[in-house]
Formats: structure tokens, C-alpha cells, sequence
């Protein structure tokens, strides 16, 4: 595979059936995304089975839904001018021009004076000048048309709401039932709503923080050390932070997650013209570009694929773009780094073979893993030959399958240690890809079948 940074594609209408699934698959797709804030559990069953059918491993990201803070239902014709004052409360009523429901039962004890509220990603905005009881009074700022249900963000505010609602908690127990090999957690704050989340899926599902709001860049290095990634979720990023500062955190989000051996996905409007386009537009393939010179694995479709017109067409030009970002070798500072990782060894070992590999020329390294960890560490540092993995564990299979630069393969289990030599010596031999007296790194943990740590490293020559 030439290309090494990873697609996510998610899921909706515009694909909802098993010849859809199967062909985004077939355009270059590795991982499908479920929505959990849309969809029938039906849906989401079908999507999973349809994937399990493909002829090779496909991860399955739920994402759940997280606390939605909402407006009701506005009078027709509700209007908000910039200057006019509005009536805020969280009490159940129909709003109006002059009156704001909120569904936000914290909202007296969260919001103070002076801060802002912004409708529709920012469409609309209000700022807090008094508390008169039972109700907020605001000024407008930005006016504009109110319909039902819009949704409501604080971006100044330190807000109460647990990160995970009832629904969520229900939404992971059927995620594990059916099979999910990665679960993204939306608008996290702090490393305890990580954790919260960890303590109800079983142990192997990986978990991945959702960067979104500006609580959660305040405490970026502590949610990256309990997930086992991040997304930089720049939707809501760009309602929380001014956007001319979203490219910054950006680039500070994946620079945070490759120092720390983590997982790192960038999403968001990455090709949002081509939802009834069959073209991007430069600024779209240079930001898609300048993601993967940032260090991301893998780049994610929205809108694109769930509701797009033509979402095959889509993953095909994000395959190609990936590909020509990723064949222009920019990641050399990338191979020489320290990451704080708290199994030194590991790393240290995961660099020695990126080091040697490169040293050598060899056409491949080659990681045997239960968890996974070998080879994330290994993509972490970039290297130029790509990384083969065997693995008998289907999950460690699929959840791969987001990596940068990660080709795997099932194998049966094995008992020795020149066994497993061996396995990959055959399976290199009968691959296209590699020729007699071709070198390759080993890398692996001892003794085999149990997740140890790394501590292997070899240099064989194929068929020797």
C-alpha cells in the first residue's frame, strides 16, 4: 500500500446498505465511523455486520453522542437583532424574540456575567449583562433567524455537565455488544470523562478524546495520557476558540499525541465541497496535506460520506491527496524524536528498529503484536519502509487498521520463538512485494503469545 495515513469514513444515508459499505471499503476506507447522535441501533447492527463480511479486517469507531446543550421550540419567525435584549432560562417554554429557552439544568450556577453564548456554531450570539432570578438578561450581538432545537455552546464558561449522559452509557453497552473496536468520546474535558468511559467498555476497546472545546486544551497533556488517542475535532473547536487560532491547536494536538506514542486522527470539513462536488478546492487538499506533514494518522469524512452525493468518489481523492502527501518524505525530524512513553524500553526499541531499518535499506519491518502497541510505537516514528504486522487477535486486527502506516495480517498462534521467524519468512517469500535475500527488521515481544513487552529486535534476510 502506498498510502500510509489512514481514512475514516462515516457512515449515513448515502451509504446505508451492504453494496455501499462494501464499496467504500473497496475506494480506500479503514475505518467506518458510526455516529451514535444519528441512526437506529438497526443501523449501526447492519453496518457492522455488513463490514465483518469484507475480506479484511475494518475497524468500527462508535462515536458517542455527549451532553447536548439545546434551545426548544422557537415561534415561527423568531428573530434576534443585533442590540435587542433577550430573556434567557432554562424553565420549558417556546421561545420567542424576546425570550431564549435553554435546556441546560446548570445554567444559573455556570454562567456568569460578561461571558458568551453562541447558537448554531457561533451563527448566533448573545453576552450575559445580568442574573434577575430565574432569568438571564443578554444582550444581542450577532443576530439571526432561531429555530427549534439549535444547538447552544459557552465558549467562555466552566461548565458542570458530565461529559457522559445516560444515553451515552447506553449507547456503549450496545456499541459493546455488537462489537465496536474504538469508541470517540465528544466534548471531553478534563481526563476524568476518559476515564469514565474506560470503566464502561471492556478492557481493548481503544478510546479516543475528542478535542473540541477550549476546557480540553487547557488540559490537553493530561486527556492524551488516559486516552489511547485524539481527534482534533475542529467543528466545535472553531465555535470554542477564534479561528484563526484553530490551526495552531491543531498542530499543537498532534505535535502532543506523537510525543506521547498516541493515536491521532484530524477531522472536520477535510473535503467538505465534494458533498455535491466531484471536485476539492485547493484550500481542501492543502490543508488535507498540511495534516499529514503535521504528523496525523489518519484523516476522517463526515458529511462527506453520510450524506454526500457521491461518497466513493470522495474517498478515492482523499486516497490520492494522502498518497501524494505521504510519498513526499517530510517525516525525517519525525524518526529522531523522544517519546514520553512510560515503557522506555519499548520506544527505545521501536526507534532502534525505525533506526536500522533505515540504516539498512530494509524493505520491511515486521512487528508481531497482541495489543497493538509495537506497531503504534513503531508508526510513531515515521519510518520509510512500511510496517507488516501479524497478529492472531481479530480486535488488534482491526483496531490497526487506523494506524499510519500499518499493513496487517492474521496468523495462527505459534509456540516458539523460530516459529515465528519462520511465519514471517513464508509470508514474505509469497508476497509480490518482497524478493530473496531482501532484509527486514523483526521486532516482537517474548515469549510469544502473551503481552509481554517488546524486547526482540532482529535483522534475516528473506529465505535464508
Amino acid at each position: 500500500m502506498n498510502r500510509k495515513t489512514k481514512i475514516i469514513a462515516t457512515v449515513g444515508p448515502s451509504v446505508q446498505t451492504k453494496e455501499k459499505i462494501h464499496e467504500l471499503i473497496e475506494a480506500g476506507v479503514d475505518v467506518l465511523r458510526l455516529n451514535f447522535s444519528h441512526g437506529s441501533y438497526d443501523d449501526h447492527k447492519n453496518v457492522i455486520s455488513w463490514a465483518r463480511e469484507y475480506h479484511k479486517p475494518i475497524a468500527i469507531m462508535q462515536d458517542i453522542q455527549g451532553p447536548k446543550i439545546r434551545t426548544g421550540i422557537a415561534d415561527e419567525g423568531t428573530v434576534f437583532h443585533p442590540t435587542e435584549k433577550v430573556d434567557i432560562t432554562n424553565s420549558k417554554s417556546i421561545s420567542n424574540s424576546s425570550s431564549l429557552f435553554i435546556n441546560y439544568e446548570n445554567l444559573f450556577n455556570d454562567i456568569k456575567i460578561g461571558e458568551r453564548v453562541f447558537i448554531d456554531d457561533g451563527q448566533i450570539v448573545l453576552r450575559i449583562e445580568s442574573l434577575e432570578g430565574s432569568t438571564m438578561k443578554a444582550s444581542v450581538e450577532i443576530g439571526g433567524e432561531l429555530r427549534d432545537n439549535q444547538g447552544v455552546a459557552f465558549p467562555d464558561s466552566k461548565l458542570s455537565v458530565s461529559a457522559i449522559t445516560t444515553k451515552d452509557k447506553e449507547d456503549l453497552n450496545f456499541g459493546e455488544e455488537i462489537g465496536v473496536d474504538i469508541v470517540a468520546v465528544s466534548f471531553v474535558r478534563k481526563a476524568a470523562d476518559v476515564k469514565e468511559v474506560r470503566d464502561i467498555v471492556k478492557k481493548g476497546i481503544k478510546i479516543i478524546a475528542k478535542i473540541e472545546l477550549k476546557e480540553a486544551m487547557k488540559n490537553l497533556d493530561s486527556i492524551i495520557d488516559e486516552a489511547d488517542g485524539v481527534m482534533v475535532a475542529r467543528g466545535d473547536l472553531g465555535v470554542q476558540l477564534p479561528l484563526e487560532q484553530v490551526p495552531f491547536a491543531q498542530k499543537k494536538i498532534l505535535d502532543t499525541a506523537n510525543y506521547k506514542g498516541k493515536i491521532s486522527i484530524t477531522a472536520t470539513e477535510m473535503l467538505q465541497s465534494m458533498k455535491s462536488s466531484f471536485r476539492p478546492t485547493r484550500a481542501e487538499v492543502t490543508d488535507i496535506t498540511n495534516a499529514i506533514l503535521d504528523g496525523t494518522d489518519a484523516v476522517m469524512l463526515s458529511a462527506e460520506t453520510s450524506i454526500g452525493e457521491h461518497p466513493n468518489i470522495v474517498v478515492k481523492v482523499m486516497s490520492s491527496i494522502c498518497e501524494e502527501a505521504d510519498s513526499n518524505n517530510h517525516y525525517s525530524s519525525m524518526r529522531f524524536k523522544t517519546l514520553s512513553s512510560v515503557d522506555t524500553f519499548a520506544t527505545s526499541l521501536a526507534k532502534a528498529a525505525v533506526q536500522v531499518a533505515n540504516d539498512i535499506d530494509a524493505k520491511a519491518i515486521v512487528a508481531y503484536t497482541e495489543t497493538g502497541t509495537t506497531p503504534l510505537l513503531i508508526s510513531n516514528y515515521r519510518p520509510s519502509a512500511p510496517i507488516i504486522t501479524f497478529s492472531a487477535k481479530d480486535l488488534t486486527l482491526r483496531q490497526m487498521n487506523i494506524l499510519w502506516g500499518v499493513e496487517q495480517t492474521k496468523i495462527e498462534r505459534f509456540d516458539t520463538t523460530e516459529e515465528m521467524f519462520e511465519i514471517a519468512d513464508s509470508w514474505l517469500q509469497t508476497n509480490k512485494n518482497f524478493k530473496k535475500n531482501d532484509k527486514v527488521v523483526i521486532v516482537a515481544g517474548t515469549p510469544p503469545n502473551q503481552e509481554a513487552a517488546t524486547n526482540l529486535l532482529r535483522v534475516m534476510k528473506i529465505g535464508e
